[in-house]
């Protein structure tokens, strides 16, 4: 089976866990006051924490911070492997801090609006004609606690990110792996196994 996968040799070029960790910080925090803000401005809040509006801003801080880490690099040079890890560790760490976002607004800042987001998705939900599945879906909806909602809105961006981070890898790469082929690879952990 491995010969059908090829073997990368991939060098990593700057400190990504370092740019991931602020970056995803960052986003998480724009993500969280975007929704704040609207929250306050608008006449009613957001029908649900994960929309499309935080993946906007999502996409934004990922390809921005591709961008940036990019430029920062000697002579800008990046391989997909080095900018992928920045992208998923930009949404995992962005998503945490969005999903705790919820959390504290639902759970402490506003308890009423667990009930109003579970009534919005109740009505998305109803049909005239209900099957005995749909009447079970909207049933365990009417219990949906302020964690259900984190993991929710933070579980939505955590998935976005993955594709998020792949385009943003494919547009900023400069850098192509060398293919190591089974040779090559059994030899170089001969060598340092000796």
């Amino acid at each position: 089976m491995a010969r059908f996968f090829r073997r990368y040799k991939s060098t990593i070029y700057g400190n990504y866990r370092k740019a991931y960790c602020v970056d995803g910080v960052l986003t998480g925090v724009c993500m969280s006051a975007l929704m704040a803000i609207r929250d306050l401005i608008a006449t009613k809040p957001m029908a649900s924490p994960e929309n499309y509006v935080t993946e906007i801003i999502l996409a934004v801080g990922i390809l921005w911070s591709t961008y940036q880490y990019r430029k920062q690099l000697p002579e800008g040079k990046v391989t997909f492997k080095e900018l992928m890890l920045l992208g998923l560790g930009i949404g995992v760490v962005s998503a945490l801090v969005y999903g705790l976002w919820v959390w504290l607004n639902c759970g402490v800042l506003s308890p009423e609006r667990v009930q109003y987001y579970n009534e919005q998705r109740m009505a998305v939900m109803n049909a005239p004609e209900q099957s005995a599945e749909a009447a079970i879906a909207i049933e365990k909806v009417k219990v949906y606690t302020a964690g259900d909602w984190a993991f929710i809105g933070g579980f939505r961006s955590a998935v976005m990110s993955i594709i998020i981070a792949f385009f943003a890898a494919l547009i900023f790469r400069t850098e192509k792996g060398t293919v190591v082929t089974k040779e090559q690879k059994t030899e170089n952990s001969k060598q340092t196994q000796k």
